[in-house]
């Protein structure tokens, strides 16, 4: 079985996906590491900045999965990116952050990404969250969520988030991160973010994460159920 979780940054896709794939003892996929991962050995170890990232060398892509040295791994609920040793914890740096929605408008560089996922989950039940999961990775999804949240709420959570790292951010400053980011991943000619067909939207804006994850298990558990 194959459920997606699509979204924008901060919705709490993320979290959920998680404590969904733990519920049901399933792999969880977060596409959205792949990304960060690729780009933070493109600009570690292939010299990208912000600007190459935009034309990247789909050869270098390419080795870089083909490699071996990349592996994306999930256990017990803990998700982790290798580049031969573990570099989960340069995921989240807004540097990097900027470089994936730079290069997730390319298009070369998303079909051999979308080609490593499937391949990948490829024979396991599995949870898969992202920006166009429901719509273009998997659109035979057996479920499609679509999580969204206020942009307010979604902004706290990016202060938060980058607090636990050491850096602070103001209010307008998260803010405007999650502005702009909404434009770049809806508005990007490819494969933009939207509400894959057949999704269902879950709000996560006035809700815990419990309830959330309570109402997306009634979703799975009507289809299991025919």
């Amino acid at each position: 079985m194959i459920i997606t979780l699509d979204g924008p940054s901060g919705s709490g896709k993320t979290t959920l996906a998680l404590m969904i794939a733990k519920h049901l003892n399933f792999f969880c996929m977060n596409s959205g590491y792949l990304y960060r991962g690729l780009v933070y050995v493109l600009k570690t170890y292939y010299a990208y900045d912000m600007l190459k990232m935009q034309t990247p060398d789909l050869a270098d892509v390419a080795a870089i999965f083909g490699s071996g040295n990349f592996r994306y791994e999930y256990d017990q609920g803990l998700t982790k990116v290798y580049w031969i040793d573990n570099i989960t914890p340069f995921l989240k740096d807004p540097e990097i952050s900027k470089m994936a929605a730079i290069i997730a408008r390319h298009d070369g560089a998303r079909a051999i990404l979308r080609q490593y996922e499937r391949s990948f989950v490829a024979g396991k039940d599995t949870v898969i969250e992202g920006r166009a999961c429901g719509s273009v990775v998997y659109p035979e999804a057996d479920i499609k969520f679509y999580i969204d949240a206020s942009p307010q709420l979604r902004a706290s959570r990016l202060q938060r988030d980058q607090l636990m790292r050491g850096k602070s951010l103001t209010d307008h400053e998260a803010l405007t991160q999650i502005h702009v980011r909404d434009e770049m991943d809806k508005t990007r000619l490819v494969e933009p973010l939207q509400i894959p067909d057949g999704a269902i939207t879950l709000d996560s804006t006035n809700v815990s994460a419990d309830e959330l994850l309570q109402q997306a298990l009634n979703v799975i558990r009507k289809v299991l159920k025919h």
